[in-house]
């Protein structure tokens, strides 16, 4: 049975422009949505990484307090933050990770989201950058 949730990834932010540099991981963020028409809790959820080679696979699982209420999305930055709710438009969650490097690689990767008893969700491809 399918379920009856729609917690979708809707976008991938994976080079910032610059350097890659410590400062600039809260400016690496994935951003996930609530499609649905119920409020989903998200505690013990993951967003995975998996890059072609399936090598150096990130784990981040969503804490206790999250929960996302239809049209609400959800802001996962790799770098360290102080977790919040914010009422904009449209309102969102402002998680951070906590890396202390950048996660998704510009050379492909994939987000993978799965609920706590290890369904997938969704997942979105990182479309490669071209050489320079």
């Amino acid at each position: 049975m399918e379920p009856a949730y729609r917690i979708t990834i809707n976008r991938i932010h994976y080079n910032p422009l610059g350097k890659d540099v410590p400062a600039k991981l809260n400016e690496e963020y994935i951003i996930l949505e609530n499609k649905g028409d119920q409020k989903v809790p998200l505690a013990g959820w993951m967003l995975m990484d998996r890059t072609a080679t399936g090598k150096r696979q990130h784990v981040y699982t969503f804490p206790n307090i999250v929960s996302v209420s239809p049209g609400e999305q959800i802001y996962v930055h790799t770098g360290r933050g102080k977790d919040a709710f914010s009422k904009g438009r449209p309102p969102r969650w402002l998680l951070y990770w906590g890396r202390r490097s950048f996660v998704w690689n510009n050379e492909g990767d994939t987000a993978t989201l799965s609920d706590n008893k290890g369904n997938l969700v969704d997942s979105l491809e990182v479309v490669p950058l071209k050489p320079t």
